[in-house]
């Protein structure tokens, strides 16, 4: 890949704070942008810096992800913004400079009903405002077209974003509660598939590198689909972190946003990545 100009969306949040330091060290200049700096739910913003800027390729990490927050009327205007107009938007202006646009979605399009997992190719049908939220991302920026990847993720994990709006990541959560509580309580449902940001970082610019057909990709570590009580374990056993922790049900922990039972992501489409306990090592080692 030739040096390009890259703006990315989302630059201080886990994931992206991940891609903008890769592609820094592949010699990419990269343009690091937060909410501070460019509001992605204005059209004329966006299409204004774009056409000023003039990127090789614009990269959205940018998302509204509290999900329970999002069932609030008073929230679910902002979370539409963010996570359907804004990718709306960049993909306008992405398509009309006729650049690439990779966009950041989610296991939460999907209802988690099918056994055996959701492909790049299955029917969405979010059972949550955060889901239906993403989802419309997705469509708007398949309506507007151009040489666009829509990359799903699930559970990510990596080091703390820069953003004071970053969100915990669930290893971090566990790590924390397990100083000081010596048994913990963890939900046994909600199957998914883990994600290393630094892996998804990597599988980003091997997406960019190959000969890739503009569409939906799933980008999740190997490894069998994992409950959060089952991730948990895996975390406490590689950190060497001496707690009980008990499988329960998600109806002892009710909350305002229904989550998909089972919705592991299937990569049919990209190498595999590696391991997640071999990403997980890493994590923690480091």
């Amino acid at each position: 890949m030739f040096s390009m100009k890259i703006l990315i969306t989302g630059a201080n949040g886990m994931l992206g704070k991940d891609l903008a330091s890769l592609f820094e060290s592949r010699g990419h200049a990269v343009i690091k942008t937060d909410r501070k700096d460019l509001d992605i739910t204005s059209r004329d913003e966006v299409l204004e810096r774009v056409r000023k800027i003039g990127p090789d390729l614009v990269i959205n990490a940018a998302a509204y992800n509290f999900v329970d927050k999002v069932e609030e009327p008073e929230i679910y205007p902002l979370a539409f913004a963010v996570n359907a107009e804004g990718p709306r938007n960049l993909a306008e202006a992405s398509a009309l400079s006729g650049i690439p646009f990779v966009h950041y979605s989610t296991d939460y399009v999907f209802a988690g009903t099918k056994p055996e997992g959701y492909s790049e190719e299955d029917t969405t049908g979010p059972v949550s405002k955060y889901g239906e939220t993403k989802e419309a991302g997705e469509r708007f920026v398949q309506e507007i077209g151009g040489k666009y990847y829509i990359c799903r993720l699930s559970k990510i994990f990596g080091k703390p974003g820069l953003s004071e709006e970053s969100k915990e990541s669930f290893v971090a959560l566990m790590l924390r509660l397990a100083e000081t509580m010596p048994e913990l309580n963890i939900v046994h449902e909600e199957v998914g598939s883990p994600g290393y940001t630094p892996d998804i970082a990597k599988a980003t610019l091997e997406l960019l590198n190959g000969e890739y057909e503009p569409g939906i990709y799933h980008i999740v570590n190997d490894g069998r689909g994992v409950t959060w009580h089952e991730f948990a374990n895996e975390i406490f056993e590689i950190a060497g972190v001496n707690v009980k922790s008990n499988p329960v049900t998600s109806a002892e922990f009710p909350k305002p946003a229904e989550r998909p039972k089972f919705a592991p992501l299937i990569n049919n489409k990209l190498p595999k990545l590696r391991d997640r306990k071999e990403a997980l090592c890493e994590f923690l080692g480091g």
